[in-house]
């Protein structure tokens, strides 16, 4: 044992004698545990990292959160305060807008009224009573007028009875629904066709009436009024308001024509509302037609507002009503 422990050792000084002295063993370059240890160091280190990256972003995403909160409650309470100042200006500077035009109105119509009545004074001291201030020329351009066209221009009223004699000339329209004085057919088909390129449809509810069948009408409107508890002579007033007596009625003479609107084919004053209305009230004298019972014109025609009543009285005369803005009565006035 001993022989072999000198005989190693020296085998041993020899070995670091040829290797300059230094050991003939290594420190390894790799130690199992330090590995897993330096290893197990780095990944704690990087999952470290992570964590904190983690955290950080998560701190900004809260952040976020917070000021889009804020920002979004911030924005709904400005919208609130706006709509509730809105609210309130509109109720008490609306309201006071309104009581300053209505004073502004009250004003305005007692200058009016004011205007009116010095107006009215001036013409009674000047002695013009006739409200139509006709003058010789102009009586004598309706007597003119006048002349020629007399069938055309025939007055028919409560103080103007049609003759039982009186025999129209019909000729059948609506595809022989009604019948009409002949002479008005082409400037009615010429009116319509206008419309209708305008953008309108008609419906012609009631043209020619013989007298046995106006007096028809006026008999059931009565009947009508009375079912509703009206006595006889109320009942015959309001229907008198619309429906002339037989022998009073224009459509006797088979020259007016009750022209409604299709998209309302109510005879009412709705019919005022209507555009089509409104468009033959403003062209029917082009092709020879008057609003014969208008609208502030009760007093004159003894007849209420009648949007839809139409009278064929010829082209000339018919451009000459409408500029002077007459009824029949008053051109009648003015032959006179």
């Amino acid at each position: 044992m001993g022989s072999a422990l000198r005989m190693y050792e020296g085998n041993l000084a020899r070995q670091m004698k040829q290797d300059g002295n230094q050991p003939v063993w290594k420190q390894p370059m790799y130690d199992s545990r330090a590995g897993r240890s330096a290893g197990s160091s780095r990944r704690t280190q990087a999952s470290v990292h992570r964590q904190a990256a983690n955290t950080a972003r998560r701190k900004k995403k809260r952040m976020r959160c917070r000021v889009v909160r804020w920002l979004a409650l911030y924005f709904c309470l400005a919208g609130i305060v706006a709509t509730a100042w809105v609210i309130v200006s509109f109720l008490f500077d609306g309201g006071e807008k309104a009581d300053a035009g209505d004073i502004q109105g009250q004003i305005q119509g007692i200058d009016g009224a004011v205007s009116t009545e010095a107006s009215t004074a001036e013409g009674k001291e000047a002695g013009t009573d006739d409200p139509l201030e006709i003058t010789p020329e102009m009586r004598q351009e309706c007597q003119n007028l006048y002349a020629g066209n007399e069938e055309l221009l025939t007055l028919v009223n409560k103080e103007h009875e049609l003759s039982a004699s009186h025999q129209p000339i019909l000729r059948s329209i609506c595809k022989g629904r009604l019948q009409a004085a002949d002479v008005l057919y082409e400037d009615l088909c010429a009116m319509l066709k206008a419309g209708g390129d305008a953008g309108y449809d008609y419906w012609i509810a009631s043209a020619h009436r013989d007298r046995s069948y106006q007096q028809g009408l006026v008999d059931e409107d009565v009947e009508k009024y009375m079912s509703k508890g009206y006595s006889y002579e109320t009942a015959l007033r309001k229907t008198l308001e619309y429906t002339m007596p037989a022998g009073q009625s224009e459509h006797e003479t088979g020259l007016a024509l009750d022209i409604l609107c299709s998209t309302n084919t109510i005879m009412d004053e709705s019919q005022k509302g209507e555009p089509g209305n409104r468009w033959l009230a403003e062209h029917c004298h082009e092709y020879g037609f008057i609003l014969r019972y208008p609208e502030n014109k009760e007093e004159v025609t003894g007849i209420r507002y009648e949007p839809w009543h139409f009278r064929y009285v010829g082209r000339e005369a018919a451009a000459y009503l409408t500029e002077k803005g007459w009824t029949l009565e008053e051109f009648y006035e003015a032959i006179t």
